[in-house]
């Protein structure tokens, strides 16, 4: 998956490149597709590792607006620390819900982060899900016949529902 070579570095920067398709990744958002990208630059110092990536994949979403499909790239900034110890890595192992700093084994050679990869990227997806072309207009101006500006007038509202007007929620 999304593995970083840790095998004989020093202290210091190095880059860091890495890539996957979304369909080998177990458990991502089904609106990724496509390839997803990280990079971003990795600082060693001593037995910590400092990540900080940036994570691009393409998504297909519904636009809330229109119920157009469109695609769109999402992105994802993002640091991550790891630290080599051995006894709390151990620990760890175990748990499902582990807190950074994340813990790897001393001997390990690389660093595995595509559950966190993955979870940054999927709470960077839109909650709410505009195409592009709806971004700067307003529903009068997508939707000329449902705008307050072209509602129907008081005598043409069908009699049976003419007295649910007179209902009002203010207190007096």
């Amino acid at each position: 998956m999304l593995t970083i070579s840790i095998k004989g570095l020093i202290d210091g920067q190095y880059p860091v490149e890495a890539s996957v398709d979304c369909s080998e990744i177990d458990h991502i958002f089904e609106e990724f597709f496509g390839t997803l990208r990280v990079s971003g630059t990795m600082r060693k110092h001593g037995k910590r590792y400092l990540l900080d990536l940036v994570a691009e994949a393409p998504a297909r979403l519904l636009c809330d607006v229109s119920g157009e499909e469109f695609e769109e790239t999402i992105s994802a900034q993002f640091s991550l620390e790891y630290i080599a110890n051995t006894m709390l890595a151990n620990f760890h192992a175990d748990k499902e819900d582990v807190e950074p700093p994340y813990y790897i084994r001393e001997d390990d050679t690389k660093i595995d982060i595509t559950d966190e990869v993955r979870q940054e990227i999927g709470i960077n997806l839109p909650l709410k899900r505009t195409a592009p072309q709806y971004r700067d207009k307003e529903f009068a101006d997508v939707f000329p016949d449902f705008s307050e500006k072209h509602t129907p007038s008081s005598e043409a509202i069908d009699p049976r529902w003419a007295a649910l007007q007179n209902i009002t929620f203010d207190k007096k």
